[in-house]
């Protein structure tokens, strides 16, 4: 009879623990999500973030909100989201970036204080050049590039735009650029089309308006395919070069968050990159979507940090 006892009440317990996970899993969120973007407003990841989270309240049932954080190369806003209770209610915004700031021994933070939640894009870099620059096609930068140091403007040091800049330096025998470092991609394109910066390398969404008005002109795609809003542009393979590099963008929250969490973020980021809401945005800004799941992200992160540490004797250089 007590055996029977024990067991009648041990499956009872088990039954309310089961509803309570359930419970507290169905329950979130209960209050608004923060996306920090480590970079100035108005720039590509920033633009990104706000179409996404746009899509994600409608999803998630609460507000999704973006809240730009700059500085430091992204490192104020990677060390503050990465600070924050691992509850699921602050995610970063997480790009290359975080990997070269933490090889760069600046962080207090790790890339195992990190927690995917899955990537939304992969952008191609764009050789371009400032239309003062006289520069107009990627056999005049090449030639300009190795007779002289050319001014190259960026969103930041260690960014994914400094260090293509960095590779194709040293691939292509280049003269070291003068880089001139800004707080974000906005900045990085304004600098372009005043003519302060003869050349750069970025993506289309943050200079596609300036692209537009010729004030900044395009000159190869750093991708095997062209890009589907540059059709007249050329890859660096069809100018003669192999090179493909880019800019990934994702979501992580900090480690130690509760896996059924990740596991609704994710699903929720997922949705909002099927959703035509979504689709005809980053297509209508130039964004190539390309998403990758919280595990796949996860080990996408690993990978890049061992090929980053391999290179980035290449930053302590400069």
């Amino acid at each position: 009879m007590k055996k029977t006892l024990r067991s009648v009440i041990a499956l009872a317990l088990a039954f309310m623990l089961t509803f309570v996970m359930g419970t507290a899993m169905a329950a979130f969120p209960e209050k608004e999500v923060t996306i920090v973007v480590p970079f100035k407003a108005g720039g590509n990841v920033d633009l990104c973030c706000r179409i996404i989270a746009d899509e994600m309240t409608r999803i998630l049932g609460k507000q999704v909100v973006v809240e730009d954080r700059e500085g430091g190369g992204a490192i104020i806003g990677q060390t503050y989201a990465l600070g924050q209770p691992a509850d699921g209610y602050t995610m970063l915004a997480l790009t290359s970036s975080f990997v070269t700031n933490i090889l760069s021994g600046d962080t207090d933070f790790g890339i195992e204080d990190a927690a995917a939640i899955g990537q939304f894009c992969f952008d191609p870099e764009i050789v371009v050049a400032s239309a003062d620059s006289g520069i107009t096609n990627m056999d005049e930068f090449m030639a300009a590039a190795k007779a002289e140091s050319l001014t190259n403007s960026t969103p930041g040091f260690s960014t994914s735009h400094h260090i293509a800049s960095l590779i194709m330096t040293e691939q292509f025998g280049l003269t070291p650029f003068s880089y001139m470092h800004t707080d974000g991609s906005a900045d990085q394109v304004v600098q372009l089309a005043g003519g302060h910066a003869q050349v750069g390398l970025t993506t289309y969404g943050g200079a596609a308006t300036l692209i537009q008005e010729g004030k900044i002109i395009p000159l190869a795609v750093c991708n095997s395919e062209r890009h589907q809003a540059l059709p007249d542009v050329p890859t660096m393979a069809e100018c003669g070069y192999d090179f493909v590099y880019g800019a990934y963008r994702g979501f992580a929250v900090p480690a130690g968050t509760p896996e059924d969490v990740i596991g609704i973020l994710s699903d929720a980021l997922k949705q909002a990159m099927e959703s035509e809401a979504v689709i005809k945005a980053f297509n209508d800004s130039g964004f190539p979507i390309m998403y990758m799941n919280a595990a796949d992200y996860q080990a996408f992160l690993a990978t890049d940090y061992a090929n980053m540490e391999a290179i980035y004797y290449l930053l302590d250089e400069e």
